[in-house]
């Protein structure tokens, strides 16, 4: 149902912001947190769960957001959500202390998640014909041009301001954006889908609760002394009862979509569509290929602003050629697929392709690290150009691929666990490579941790490589 017909040129530039800003927002945490550690003064372990904490509320509510959007209307969903981004950014920049940071940042994490699932909707349903092929290539345009832009507009402002205040006024820069795509909002098409899902709210309570705390006890091991663990034992126990509590939360997310499907109730993580080996290596994918993402960027921010002494400006532009690699491997994917076979054949050989260039380029940059080249950025945005180029290639063909490999009828449930995926593997990247790396700190010179770490990466890579094999063999048709 389309309460409003779609107009001959219907306005869309509200939705290519929000896309932007989905991955702004994301680089732009990533190259503050030495900021926020600084002027906060708070461990990295503390600064890690603050970026990650966004990641969990945003997977947590992408999925009934997206629902709540095809019910009520996903121009209203949208104006809901930018408001939202503008305040909780506001918010985020003007917290005092850790606590009122943390809690900003998953507010923050809930706004994205109303916004996100209306981008791509909206699109299918005010578009047709060329101008909606042009709009989904433009839509992953702009997700590539918010790591570019987070990465350096992010490290502009983080120097222009100093850091007491780069960091506050990185995240101003969010909100100013938002208010932006708020404003355009209103010249957007409302639509509604004719047969909107049911919501389970206890079920997105659960997963949010459940990825917080599992971000949270991975961070929170980083404070671990590895040479004496249990000399105080405060970490490695309050390290273990979240852990304990992640487990038994994502535990009883099993028993609860089972219980909702057998009512014939919609579940956040429907048991029908999970039990698909398709989705479930889909989903596997994607988690892996945003843990890897959200994991480097961050640990290269901390390296480079404090274990190199860059400046912000100085760590952003650093990571140029990887974000100009990515943008561009991004925009040729689709062409490489098609000339490759198409999504059922010659996806998976891009994937495997991609995934073989980002292990390259995280062996060389993890070489790098380890043998102490010298100017590191320099030598650095030679191997980047690999991890960004791979990074690319895998981003881009990874939906087409895995929707190819599931049945028509889960299609639409697997675009948004997809979704899901991409969020939690980010929060979980940062949790995860963060603590290795915080971890090897403590024994090891930064640099070397820093190596070791990201080689440690290139295994993901192949796993990555190893998930696209079993994949392909569940693709229709292949």
């Amino acid at each position: 149902m389309n309460p409003t017909p779609p107009s001959d040129r219907p306005t869309v530039w509200p939705l290519y912001v929000v896309t932007f800003l989905a991955t702004y927002t994301i680089a732009v945490a990533s190259i503050s947190a030495p900021g926020i550690q600084h002027s906060l003064e708070i461990p990295e372990t503390r600064t890690s769960l603050v970026i990650g904490a966004y990641s969990a509320t945003f997977a947590a509510g992408l999925i009934m957001s997206g629902r709540l959007g095809d019910r009520y209307g996903r121009r209203r969903m949208f104006q809901l959500g930018t408001a939202g981004l503008a305040i909780t950014a506001f918010l985020t920049a003007a917290a005092p202390n850790l606590e009122l940071l943390l809690i900003a940042r998953l507010l923050q994490g809930c706004a994205a998640a109303a916004t996100t699932p209306q981008v791509l909707s909206s699109i299918q349903a005010i578009l047709t014909g060329e101008r909606r092929l042009r709009a989904v290539g433009l839509y992953s345009v702009f997700a590539g041009s918010g790591t570019v832009g987070g990465q350096v507009i992010g490290g502009v402002v983080n120097s222009g301001f100093g850091p007491e205040f780069g960091w506050r006024a990185a995240f101003g820069s969010v909100g100013v954006l938002a208010i932006f795509a708020w404003v355009g909002a209103r010249y957007l098409t409302e639509t509604r889908s004719p047969n909107p899902m049911g919501l389970d709210l206890r079920g997105s309570i659960i997963l949010g609760i459940s990825l917080f705390l599992l971000i949270a006890g991975l961070t929170n091991s980083a404070g671990i002394d590895l040479g004496s663990p249990l000399s105080p034992p405060g970490p490695l126990v309050s390290s273990a009862v979240l852990l304990a509590a992640a487990a038994l939360g994502l535990g009883l997310l099993v028993p609860h979509s089972r219980g909702r499907e057998r009512a014939g109730k919609p579940s956040i993580l429907p048991a029908r569509v999970m039990r698909e080996p398709g989705v479930r290596l889909g989903v596997t994918l994607s988690c892996l290929l945003f843990l890897m993402i959200g994991g480097f960027m961050y640990n290269f921010a901390i390296l480079s602003q404090i274990g190199l002494g860059y400046t912000p400006l100085e760590s952003g532009l650093a990571t140029l050629t990887l974000a100009l690699a990515f943008v561009t491997s991004s925009a040729i994917a689709p062409r490489l697929v098609s000339r490759a076979g198409g999504p059922a054949r010659g996806g998976p050989r891009v994937l495997l392709f991609a995934s073989v260039l980002q292990a390259c380029g995280l062996a060389s940059v993890g070489l790098i690290a380890l043998l102490g080249l010298s100017p590191f950025a320099a030598w650095f945005m030679v191997a980047a150009v690999l991890i960004g180029g791979g990074q690319g290639l895998m981003l881009g063909p990874l939906v087409s691929v895995v929707m190819t490999a599931v049945p028509d009828e889960v299609a639409g449930l697997t675009g948004g666990l997809i979704a899901t995926a991409q969020q939690t593997g980010i929060g979980l990247g940062i949790a995860i490579l963060s603590t290795v790396f915080a971890g090897l700190a403590q024994i090891l010179p930064m640099p070397t941790a820093y190596g070791i770490t990201t080689l440690g990466t290139v295994v993901l890579s192949l796993v990555f490589a190893f998930v696209t094999v079993r994949l392909r063999a569940h693709g229709r048709g292949v």
